[in-house]
């Protein structure tokens, strides 16, 4: 293959958006740590634990302990990104076999999680971090399906409706 045929990254591609994916996850995100790409993800990434409660309403009192924690993570850019959205895999808590069976919890077979009701919800504008807000819902909703709070996690997520969070008071 000649130089010429070689297929460029999307962060030589793109080293605008790599740098607004940093500055946007830095300020959202600070316990996420960027992965270079290389061995480990070969297109880049990110590791580490979301906040446990990075929305825009009241946090729910009490809910440290019925969650202690925010999700840990690894986010695994795709080279096609950012027209195809990275991968988030769910690293604690990381859901059983049978989870990952069932569509009710919203994980892929093969592990990442399931952050969108259909393939076209994606926009390649989009910032990372309305991606690492879903996941960090998805989170809140793992622990109420685990306590049997609920049958199924929502279609829309926590991200855009409060109907759970009285369910993640501590007095529930």
């Amino acid at each position: 293959m000649s130089a010429r045929s070689q297929p460029i990254s999307w962060f030589i591609q793109d080293p605008a958006r790599l740098q607004r994916d940093k500055d946007e996850v830095g300020v959202f995100a600070p316990d996420l740590t960027f992965v270079e790409p290389g061995a480990e993800l070969e297109d880049g990434g990110w590791a580490g634990t979301l906040p446990l409660w990075p929305f825009d309403r009241e946090r729910p009192t009490g809910l440290d302990d019925v969650v202690p924690r925010g999700l840990e993570i690894v986010v695994e850019y795709t080279a096609a990104y950012p027209m195809v959205p990275p991968n988030v895999h769910p690293i604690s808590p990381r859901p059983e076999i049978y989870e990952r069976s069932q569509s009710d919890w919203h994980v892929l077979p093969s592990g990442p999680l399931c952050l969108f009701q259909s393939t076209g919800q994606w926009r390649p504008e989009a910032s990372l971090t309305e991606l690492l807000l879903k996941a960090a819902g998805w989170n809140l909703e793992y622990f109420l399906m685990k306590a049997e709070l609920i049958p199924r996690m929502t279609e829309s997520g926590i991200v855009s409706s409060a109907e759970l969070d009285p369910l993640l008071s501590g007095a529930a």
